[in-house]
């Protein structure tokens, strides 16, 4: 497999950055910040560094509330899901890729009791974020109203072990993998505070994800656990195209993202850490593991998967030539 930068990093305007998730005219929808997307963040400018929404009009533009309900339209969450939920992994592209697998996973939580608290790992898209890092406290603006950052829940999480998690909220100043999914919180779970924790691909992810669990357990804390992570990113830009272009490529991308699958389904933190650094089959392995190790703290069964698309199937082209794939499993 030849990669055309180190694994599991691309170019971005000169900078190396650790998971290939950009934006390209049919795929992955977006980290180039347009002008558009950088004059919003501008314009919504508060005291709080990272205050939301920055990157709405490039993932989530127009009306939110009649996008999720167009996604859940005639949508009935499969019999065999478990009644009381505790954990989702999600994807994070433009809603016009992904929006309808992270809808019509958490929609499976609805017989489940509302969380006070929704914890969600993100994905590392940008430079200079060095240690996995929470968002301490204020609040998350989205197109469907603010929502809360649980303050005391997030420093029970930095109290259980300072060397492994920092507050810092400048390291969400650019990032999109927890914002694209805040609006959907927002629907769902409309009471629900947020910690938002971008985690990085490393061994150390598996003990965030025991830290928050043990502070949500120490707290009482009625709580979700979300993971964000987009799968394989097959293409040239990515640096990816192991079995070319066509039928092959595309059934190549499938059986790749299905071991990521069910590894995140039956298997362990360490082991979804080893297979995306392996195969590059996910941009969020770290929130991933941190999900999977949260979910044994808590000792939640297995996951089950929801649905699986890739962008090519919202867009496809003449030849399958690239595409991201998006998964819901829910614990």
């Amino acid at each position: 497999m030849k990669l055309a930068a180190p694994p599991g990093q691309v170019s971005l305007t000169g900078h190396k950055i650790q998971t290939p998730c950009i934006r390209t005219n049919v795929i992955c929808l977006v980290l180039s910040f347009s002008s558009d997307a950088v004059a919003y963040s501008e314009n919504r400018a508060s005291p709080n560094p990272g205050a939301r929404p920055m990157v709405a009009r490039g993932f989530y533009p127009g009306d939110c509330r009649a996008q999720l309900d167009a996604f859940l339209a005639d949508h009935h969450p499969p019999e065999d899901v478990p009644q009381t939920l505790h954990g989702a992994a999600l994807p994070h592209a433009g809603w016009m890729y992904s929006g309808r697998v992270a809808a019509r996973t958490l929609a499976c939580f609805r017989e489940s009791p509302e969380p006070e608290t929704v914890i969600i790992f993100g994905a590392v898209h940008n430079p200079g974020v060095m240690t996995h890092t929470l968002y301490p406290a204020g609040e998350w603006d989205t197109p469907l109203g603010p929502v809360p950052v649980d303050q005391a829940c997030g420093a029970a999480i930095v109290d259980q072990d300072r060397t492994l998690i920092s507050a810092d909220p400048q390291a969400h100043q650019h990032e999109h993998s927890i914002e694209v999914l805040v609006p959907m919180v927002r629907y769902f779970f409309p009471q629900a505070a947020i910690v938002p924790i971008v985690v990085l691909p490393q061994p150390s992810a598996t003990r965030g994800g025991e830290a928050a669990a043990q502070a949500v357990t120490s707290l009482r804390r009625r709580a979700v656990f979300l993971a964000s992570s987009d799968l394989t990113h097959y293409g040239p830009q990515f640096g990816l195209t192991p079995a070319g272009s066509g039928p092959e490529a595309q059934a190549w991308m499938e059986v790749n993202d299905r071991r990521l699958i069910d590894l995140l389904c039956q298997g362990t933190g360490e082991e979804v850490l080893t297979e995306a650094r392996t195969h590059h089959n996910a941009c969020g392995a770290g929130a991933l593991a941190a999900l999977k190790a949260a979910m044994t703290t808590l000792e939640v069964p297995n996951g089950h998967l929801i649905l699986y698309s890739t962008s090519y199937d919202a867009e496809p082209e003449r030849v399958f030539r690239r595409a991201v794939g998006y998964a819901g499993v829910v614990f």
